[in-house]
C-alpha cells in the first residue's frame, strides 16, 4: 500500500466517523423533539432523564466533531510535511564546501 493510498484510507475513515457523529447529533435532536411531542404521556422523571441523555449525546457529538476537525488539520499538516520532505529528497540542497556552495 502506498503512502497516498494510506492517506486516502485515513480520509475515508475520518469521513465515516464524521458521518456517525452527525447521525448521533441528528438522533439526539429527534429524540428531544419526539420526547417533547409526548408531553403528558411520559412521567416527568422519565422525560427529564431522556432530555438529559439527549443533551449529553449532543455534547458528545460536538466533541467528536471538534476532534475530527483537529485530526483533519493534523492530516493536512502531515501531507504538507511529507510533500516538503519528498521535494527535499528529489532536489537535495547544494553541498557546502569550505564555506562556499559546491
Amino acid at each position: 500500500m502506498t503512502l497516498r493510498e494510506r492517506m486516502a484510507s485515513i480520509d475515508a475513515n475520518l469521513d465515516d466517523v464524521q458521518a456517525g457523529a452527525e447521525a448521533c447529533s441528528r438522533a439526539a435532536t429527534t429524540l428531544v423533539a419526539d420526547t417533547a411531542a409526548c408531553d403528558g404521556l411520559l412521567n416527568a422523571p422519565l422525560l427529564r432523564s431522556v432530555v438529559r441523555q439527549a443533551k449529553a449525546l449532543r455534547e458528545s457529538a460536538r466533541d467528536q466533531r471538534a476532534a475530527l476537525r483537529e485530526l483533519r488539520n493534523s492530516l493536512g499538516r502531515l501531507r504538507d510535511e511529507l510533500s516538503v520532505a519528498r521535494r527535499a529528497t528529489i532536489r537535495p540542497p547544494p553541498r557546502v564546501q569550505n564555506g562556499q556552495l559546491g
